[in-house]
């Protein structure tokens, strides 16, 4: 697959993790000072379903910024695992769960799934005048 990333418009994304509000407000102090974001979320391309960067998404929304960067995903490839993170079990109800849940604007609590892509991009250093 291609590492490709792409700026998305904030809004357009949807969750299906929530998130902890300290570690949100940690990361955003650490975005702030930094000035950058050092790794793109991970987005299923077909539904802008979020699937990893639950916290980064919600530190972005905080301090005002308008796109993030994404690394887009065919959720459906075989290469694309999902595991719950309490147990070892992997399928693809799993994925469709995450899919359904966040097209109809619910959660799991958060830390539910662990996305294994292996071939991600990171330390990408993407400013954040560069996302408004």
């Amino acid at each position: 697959m291609k590492k490709k990333i792409t700026l998305l418009l904030i809004n357009k994304l949807k969750t299906h993790e929530a998130v902890c509000q300290r570690r949100v407000l940690e990361l955003m102090g650490q975005i702030k000072k930094e000035g950058y974001l050092k790794n793109p979320v991970v987005v299923d391309k077909e539904t802008l379903v979020l699937l990893d960067g639950h916290h980064r998404l919600a530190a972005l929304k905080k301090i005002g910024v308008k796109r993030i960067p994404a690394f887009l995903i065919d959720y459906k490839n075989s290469k694309v695992k999902v595991y719950l993170r309490r147990k070892e079990l992997l399928t693809d109800l799993i994925k469709e769960a995450v899919i359904r849940k966040a097209l109809i604007n619910q959660v799991f609590p958060q830390k539910t799934t662990r996305h294994l892509l292996g071939y991600r991009p990171r330390n990408i250093n993407i400013k954040l005048k560069n996302l408004v």
